[in-house]
This record gives structure tokens, C-alpha cells and sequence, in this order.
């Protein structure tokens, strides 16, 4: 997890299946580098491999970005990306980081 400037990237390693520890210290940084404002998140998931069923439910649950935008490259991710906009906050699809970027940025 980074910050650029108002944004906050997350990349997900390739071939990670997602545990509920791996959601909560994905939170835990967000909390950490928004300091408590709602904050746009760009979520890299090339070559994920999927999210442990605990994980999914937290990861619907929790609001701690005003929008995210999501970055895959193939069928998995798009399905993956198609579960994470069910969340609290706005979510999207992309196949391109720096579209990605520009809509999370323009609110």
C-alpha cells in the first residue's frame, strides 16, 4: 500500500489467494495513511487468485474509501472486480492503471 498524492494504490501479489489477515492489514494501512478522511483507492489485481469466503464478507463490510477503482488484466480479475463493486463504496473496473487513476482521482 502507497500514497500519491490524494491517492492510495494497493498491489496484490500475483497468485495471492486473500485471507481476512490480508484484508485487515490492507484496512490497517488505510486507516494509516488517510489519517480518517475517505480517500480514493486504485486496487491492483493482476494474477489474483481469489478471496477466501471470511474475506469477502469484510471486505463488503468496510468503507474507507470514497471510490476504487480496480485494475485487472483477464477473466478472473474482471470477476473479481465484478464482486468488489457490491461494497459500500463506488467501484470500477479497469483494464488500465492509468485509467484507473484518473477516475478515482475526479470525483
Amino acid at each position: 500500500m502507497e500514497y500519491r498524492e490524494g491517492l492510495l494504490v494497493l498491489w496484490w501479489a500475483p497468485g495471492s489467494l486473500l485471507t481476512p489477515a490480508d484484508v485487515l492489514g490492507a484496512y490497517d494501512a488505510i486507516r494509516e495513511l488517510s489519517d480518517g478522511y475517505l480517500m480514493p483507492l486504485v486496487v491492483h489485481l493482476q494474477g489474483l487468485v481469489g478471496i477466501a469466503p471470511p474475506a469477502r464478507a469484510l471486505l463488503l463490510e468496510a468503507s474507507l474509501t470514497c471510490r476504487t477503482a480496480v485494475v485487472g488484466t483477464g477473466p478472473v480479475d474482471r470477476v473479481i472486480a465484478g464482486f468488489l463493486e457490491q461494497s459500500l463504496s463506488e467501484t470500477r473496473y479497469f483494464d488500465s492503471g492509468c485509467e484507473a487513476v484518473a477516475w478515482a482521482r475526479c470525483p
